[in-house]
């Protein structure tokens, strides 16, 4: 009796330490990834530090070298779902689920949606649903997180209108629809002119070209879409043209969306003062 007790014991003894010295048990990192500057400042904006958000582009908008490494170690990839990230699909694993933010806003949308307060709560509102989903212990975070996140674009939104609608012109001229959404919340109109893709904006015949555009909405405000080290900013030509730079991509952004994006449409207000 007492040899089976010590074989027992031993054979106890052996299989705890076995199980002491078995591997742990691997936990995936809190890792999201995002297509473009301004989506992973959504992002972040709801995820806060407890998530590691990475950014698949680069400031122009082109997928970096190892934008397939950084998706496969991601969670979940959110993309803005325009044409600016149209390559997602092609970078992101199978595997990794692949959140389309312009869905949550319209389905038919056009253009860039997050370059509007109200389009970017209905995309961090996914954002948050997903985050949840997939990190169910830090809700809490994220439910906080993204209530501040509304009460910081009301505000906002709030403040920018009174600025806007003190406009002396309501539309204005743009190579592209980048910027129709962000307008159109406003009042403002973009009216398309792919014209002025490379443009010199300050001579004669610039001006008299960009009066022709401008004649129905009397108008010679002009949108310029800001290039890597560039600033955001109003020039008023001495040809009469208003030059509005604006930064589609998050290249002045310094980590806040909702201040960024502020930024952005303040610059607006000013330039259609004229």
């Amino acid at each position: 009796m007492k040899r089976l007790r010590m074989i027992l014991a031993l054979t106890v003894g052996l299989m705890i330490a076995l199980a002491g010295c078995s591997p742990p048990v691997a936990v995936r990192p809190a890792v999201v990834c995002a297509t473009i500057k301004p989506i992973a400042l959504i992002v972040q904006a709801i995820a806060g530090s407890a998530v590691q958000v990475s950014v698949l582009a680069n400031d122009g908008g082109v997928p970096l070298q190892n934008a397939h490494d950084l998706a496969a170690a991601s969670t979940v990839v959110f993309e803005s779902g325009t044409s600016f990230d149209a390559w997602a699909s092609n970078i992101v694993p199978e595997n990794v689920r692949l959140v389309n933010l312009s869905v949550a806003s319209d389905k038919s949308m056009s253009g860039s949606p997050w370059l509007s307060l109200h389009y970017a709560a209905d995309m961090a509102r996914t954002v948050r649903d997903t985050l949840d989903i997939a990190y169910p212990r830090m809700k809490d975070q994220f439910d906080s997180r993204y209530a501040a996140f509304l009460s910081q674009s009301s505000q906002a939104d709030g403040q920018l209108k009174k600025l806007i609608w003190n406009a002396h012109t309501r539309a204005c001229l743009a190579e592209d629809a980048t910027w129709s959404r962000g307008a159109a919340d406003f009042g403002l109109r973009v009216v398309v002119q792919p014209g002025l893709k490379g443009l010199d904006l300050s001579g004669t015949q610039a001006a008299a070209q960009v009066k022709e555009w401008g004649s129905v909405d009397k108008t010679m405000v002009v949108i310029v879409n800001v290039n890597a080290a560039e600033d955001t900013g109003v020039d008023r030509l001495a040809n009469g043209i208003v030059v509005c730079r604006l930064d589609a991509f998050g290249v002045t952004a310094r980590g806040d969306f909702v201040l960024w994006l502020e930024h952005q449409l303040e610059t607006l207000g000013l330039a259609m003062e004229s």
